[in-house]
């Protein structure tokens, strides 16, 4: 399927698109503003002393990120929990509360955040505190007896350092001296030998520090109440719902099209049955029911759309055959109603009106229509000269308004109308029609029904099928089709028939190009007009 055929579809089905976004987008905006609001509350947490380290350790930050991890998951532990909410008096359960807090370590820091949403900022808030506060209770290195030994730690650190400073200075006054006594000289190298011990043990006490650094965890940033809700988000629910209402409007449409068989451009009539389209033909006001037809476009409104798509069908019959001129020219389609009638009746005057002379003839000896168009009677006709080799074609046939147009009603309609048309007498019959250079173009009955149009397929120059746009069937075409074929029928083309006037535009530039190649045919026109 190309670009033009995808392009028509979305085209045709426009107005079921259009009212499946509207839909969507309508029921997703009702829905949203129905939906309670929901809050988020974060509080954020740093695993180890990354923070307030001067010359973090790459180990302790590893080990702390690691750990960040472990925390995430115990954040949401039914003991944290549950704890949770014992200390704000939630109801609920911890399965309930775990659907509404989240913990997350960052891959790249040291980080944990805790997340909660609640229908209340306040509640979402102090949850998500509570949480944070129930995992720090729950680290190992702030609780028990590890505290206490980290305050003798923090003790010694600070007395040793002060013990570096107070050694130091007393070093760097002897080193100040200008001329030290001997005394003074061994006061000073006992100082360095103190400096170096308290140094040693300045990184020993530490080592036993950092060893649980690593495993602190803290909050660096306590939830506060959200302002505004974060769910639900009505202009992107909307946003999503439109999408979505577009997407499976679409499908629907792009299936539709795989699953209908029924023939509606050339590029389907080309598919399906191989042959070209001759002529694309709008549908004529009331055709198909509510108001009065102007059947006869072609006569009526010569400057018409339809009156120039039934000129372009009149050039291409004239081009269709390169070694002989077509004398006699059989409509028909596959099945009833596709309006065959119309075509013959507007392309006979096409021709008539380019200098033609052309008698059309109503071979439908079940149904006849071309009376009905043309406002004649009926008693006399097609099968009067049948059954007498003494009527000639003078006695029977009408006088068209236009110039150059006879016309061969059917008369009364006989019982057995397939041996009549089948009968030497038709054969007879059709070469007296032809005297005189006169285009012979008859309307026959549909394919489908009988064999009328087979056999009188077999006696004509030439055959067009008539396709109604968007309501004949694949299966129809290719059985009208092997019909013609099995009698050796020249099937010259198809009239596509009834085209919504918005594809008649899709013709616009092909028609244009008919055009051009029909100009000694206008020309015809105009000299016949003057």
């Amino acid at each position: 399927m190309d670009l033009r055929s995808q392009i028509a579809i979305v085209r045709a089905w426009l107005p079921l698109l259009v009212a499946s976004v509207l839909f969507a987008a309508g029921a997703a905006y009702l829905v949203s503003i129905e939906l309670p609001p929901t809050y988020e509350a974060k509080a954020t947490l740093v695993v180890g002393q990354s923070l307030s380290t001067v010359s973090p350790d790459y180990n302790q930050l590893l080990v702390s990120q690691i750990l960040s991890t472990t925390y995430a998951r115990v954040a949401t532990t039914r003991p944290v929990l549950e704890s949770v909410i014992k200390q704000l008096g939630l109801s609920g359960t911890s399965d309930d509360l775990a659907k509404r807090v989240r913990a997350d370590a960052a891959q790249d820091s040291t980080l944990l955040t805790i997340t909660v949403q609640d229908g209340d900022p306040a509640r979402a808030a102090a949850i998500a505190n509570a949480v944070a506060d129930a995992l720090i209770a729950a680290s190992p290195a702030i609780q028990g007896r590890q505290t206490e030994i980290q305050k003798s730690i923090d003790a010694d650190l600070k007395a040793t350092q002060d013990q570096i400073e107070t050694t130091q200075t007393q070093a760097d006054a002897l080193l100040a001296l200008p001329t030290r006594t001997a005394q003074q000289d061994a006061n000073l190298q006992t100082l360095q030998a103190q400096l170096a011990t308290l140094r040693s043990t300045y990184a020993a006490l530490l080592t036993f520090s950092s060893g649980n650094a690593s495993n602190l965890i803290s909050v660096i940033e306590p939830a506060v109440p959200a302002t505004s809700p974060v769910s639900p988000k009505v202009f992107f629910n909307v946003l999503i719902a439109a999408a979505l209402g577009l997407v499976v409007a679409t499908a629907i449409a792009f299936a539709a099209k795989q699953l209908d068989d029924r023939l509606k451009d050339d590029d389907d009539v080309r598919r399906v049955a191989g042959l070209g389209t001759m002529a694309a033909i709008e549908v004529i006001k009331g055709e198909r029911g509510g108001g009065e037809p102007s059947r006869l476009a072609a006569m009526l409104f010569p400057r018409s759309g339809v009156a120039e798509a039934y000129r372009t069908l009149r050039t291409n019959v004239e081009f269709a055959s390169a070694k002989a001129p077509i004398r006699t020219l059989l409509v028909t389609s596959a099945v009833a109603e596709e309006g065959r009638t119309l075509t013959a009746a507007n392309l006979a005057v096409v021709f008539a009106h380019a200098g033609r002379r052309v008698l059309l003839v109503d071979a439908d000896l079940r149904k006849p229509g071309i009376h009905i168009v043309f406002n004649l009677p009926n008693d006399h006709g097609l099968t009067t000269m049948l059954r007498s080799d003494k009527v000639g074609l003078d006695a029977v046939a009408h006088e068209a308004e236009q110039e150059n147009l006879r016309i061969l009603t059917t008369g009364p309609l006989p019982p057995n109308p397939a041996e009549l048309l089948g009968s030497q007498r038709m054969r007879d019959v059709l070469e007296e029609l032809q005297q005189g250079d006169v285009l012979v173009i008859l309307d026959g009955p549909a394919l489908q029904l009988v064999t009328d149009s087979a056999i009188l397929s077999s006696l004509v120059d030439g055959t067009l099928l008539v396709i109604d746009a968007g309501r004949t069937h694949r299966r129809d075409v290719v059985r009208g089709q092997e019909s013609l074929a099995r009698v050796g029928a020249n099937i010259l083309g198809v009239v596509l028939n009834r085209l919504p006037a918005r594809s008649r535009a899709d013709y616009a530039g092909y028609d244009a190009y008919l055009a051009n190649r029909g100009h000694p045919t206008d020309k015809s026109e105009e000299r016949a007009s003057a």
